[in-house]
């Protein structure tokens, strides 16, 4: 199926799958059939028939349990399938958990959702926001949002930069693995973020964050 998404990842459900939700009321309100894995709404004469989700219809996918074990995220109404997870990947990230979870008070979570209304709710690397999230709910902003990329730099420099950039998320970090540097955006606007800078390994990063050191980026990936 040609569409105007088939440069994403589309995670593709199975019938079983699709049957899970159905019976479950998630799909409820949604006059959808299943094409090739895909959700397709239903005598749509768009180019990209594709059915988007939004985030309050997501998060009742994710409540059946029938999402359990799936490496996915939703971007843009879509179930984007997440990249593989390598040993770099994992160290770096438990490496900068526990740089930002030395300052007590912020709010630090590692690849866990932040809601971005109306049809994104992504699940970056690493997420420090002023407080922790209502009873029940995800975080819906943050101050700094940061990805480790091993092969996910056109979505991580792409839509994921714009969509927290429209979430008002004040810092972007990508971590560039392979280029072994860290990209840092900042000043937030409504075409993504307007300040850009790289810094290599050998050089530091300044923290955007009060109680929180700046970053020697020599020691986050040594020996990765």
């Amino acid at each position: 199926m040609a569409t105007a998404t088939s440069d994403l990842p589309l995670y593709r459900l199975d019938v079983d799958t699709c049957h899970r939700l159905a019976d479950a009321g998630a799909l409820d309100g949604m006059d959808v059939e299943l094409l090739d894995g895909l959700l397709i709404d239903k005598d749509s004469a768009r180019e990209d028939p594709i059915h988007r989700i939004d985030v309050d219809t997501y998060n009742r996918m994710v409540l059946t349990g029938a999402l359990d074990g799936l490496h996915i995220e939703l971007l843009d109404g879509l179930l984007v399938e997440m990249s593989p997870i390598s040993p770099a990947h994992t160290v770096v990230v438990t490496r900068l958990m526990r740089h930002f979870a030395a300052a007590p008070q912020w709010w630090t979570q590692v690849q866990s959702p932040v809601e971005i209304r109306p049809r994104s709710e992504p699940e970056p690397d690493l997420l420090v926001a002023a407080s922790e999230p209502p009873p029940g709910q995800h975080l819906r902003g943050a101050l700094l949002a940061i990805e480790v990329a091993v092969s996910s730099h056109r979505a991580d420099r792409g839509r994921k930069a714009t969509l927290f950039s429209e979430a008002d998320i004040s810092t972007y970090w990508l971590v560039d693995l392979p280029g072994r540097a860290i990209e840092v955006r900042t000043r937030p606007g409504r075409h993504g973020y307007e300040q850009y800078e790289v810094y290599h390994e050998g050089s530091v990063v300044p923290s955007p964050l009060d109680g929180v050191a700046d970053l020697d980026i020599a020691a986050l990936l040594a020996d990765v």
